[in-house]
Formats: structure tokens, C-alpha cells, sequence
């Protein structure tokens, strides 16, 4: 669980103790009348949130299909993803399919998924 989270939770259930204590001082209908209110704000504000999720850019795939095959006599040869390290936190799945044959005499060889 990252701090973000730990935060959502930590948010959501300080509010939950604050309404519960709300709540418990007020009369039966005017705890419900309050309890309708901030529900009413909090539906458009989950609808907000998601909305704001889906639309907040798109995380990328990476895919590598139907690779040829690769031949070096120095140096590397690559027929898959070779990425930073860096940028797998932040971008999205990774995916390499039938990626052709790679030979090297002096140096590195990647068919799948190197991370640098």
C-alpha cells in the first residue's frame, strides 16, 4: 500500500468518525435529514472522482509482436522491449509476442523484456 493510499484511508475514516459523532448529538429526523444531504454530495463527488480517473490519460502498452530476427557480430541485438527501469512505474504492462531469434558474438541479446 503506498502513502496515497494510506491517506485515502486514513481521510475516509476520519470522516466516518466525524459523521458518527454528528450523528449521535442530533434527533432521529434530523440525522436523517443530514445524512440524505451528505450523501447527495458525496454520490457527485465519487461520480467527479471517477470521471476524473478514467479521463486523467491513458496508461500505455507496450507490445512487441512478430519480431525479425536479429544478428550483430559486436554490440547488442534487441528483438523485444528494452526499456528504463524508471519507466515501467509509470507507464503500463509490458508484452512481447513471438519475438524472433537474436545472436550476438561480443555483446548483449534481448528477446523479451529488458529493463536498464
Amino acid at each position: 500500500m503506498n502513502t496515497r493510499q494510506r491517506v485515502a484511508l486514513a481521510v475516509t475514516g476520519l470522516a466516518l468518525a466525524v459523521l458518527a459523532g454528528v450523528f449521535s448529538f442530533l434527533s432521529w429526523d434530523r440525522a436523517n435529514n443530514v445524512a440524505g444531504v451528505v450523501s447527495a454530495l458525496l454520490g457527485v463527488a465519487a461520480l467527479g472522482a471517477s470521471a476524473y480517473a478514467a479521463l486523467s490519460g491513458s496508461r500505455e502498452w507496450w507490445r512487441v509482436s512478430n519480431t525479425g530476427n536479429g544478428r550483430s557480430s559486436r554490440g547488442s541485438v534487441n528483438t523485444g522491449i528494452e526499456r528504463p527501469a524508471s519507466e515501467v512505474a509509470t507507464g503500463g504492462p509490458m508484452n512481447v509476442d513471438s519475438s524472433g531469434s537474436a545472436q550476438s558474438d561480443e555483446g548483449d541479446v534481448n528477446t523479451g523484456i529488458k529493463l536498464r
